[in-house]
């Protein structure tokens, strides 16, 4: 399942770069790379640690391609398609609201698509904050505001 939504990512990522210029294909590597050293301290369940890693390929794969739903449904199981979905930004909405609402959703950590979004959210805020490229003091101010309310909420 991971090499299968690895494949998916670099071929619907396949040109892109990300906000610093680096190629996007680098920001999922280290997102799915930090979930696997978060597992033992957020993953209840270490059977669980595969669909994990396969949301933090596809994290931002709805809001930055045209994959469609029915493609996800028919590829991976129901908990990754559904956290997928949590952690897509709705058009318009500030970043404080997408963050509220992926708290909020599905009873955030309490089922386990809105445990792997919150896990896969916090690996990507912390990749912004410390990636290989400095983050403009701006977006890290709204990072790390991010991190510490995903914090706050607690992930148990």
């Amino acid at each position: 399942m991971i090499e299968k939504a690895r494949a998916i990512a670099a071929e619907y990522h396949d040109g892109m770069v990300d906000k610093y210029g680096n190629p996007y294909m680098e920001h999922l590597e280290r997102v799915a790379d930090r979930v696997r050293e978060m597992e033992y301290d957020f993953v209840d369940e270490t059977s669980e640690i595969e669909m994990y890693v396969t949301t933090a390929y596809l994290h931002d794969i709805v809001e930055d391609t045209k994959i469609t739903r029915a493609y996800l449904v028919e590829a991976f199981p129901s908990d990754v398609v559904t956290a997928i979905f949590k952690l897509t930004r709705k058009k318009g909405m500030t970043y404080a609201e997408y963050i509220e609402e992926l708290l909020s959703r599905g009873n955030a950590p309490f089922t386990l698509s809105g445990k792997i979004a919150r896990v896969v959210k916090l690996a990507d805020l912390l990749d912004h904050v410390s990636g290989p490229t400095p983050c403009p003091p701006d977006l890290k101010k709204r990072y790390e505001k991010s991190l510490y309310r995903l914090i706050s909420k607690g992930f148990g």
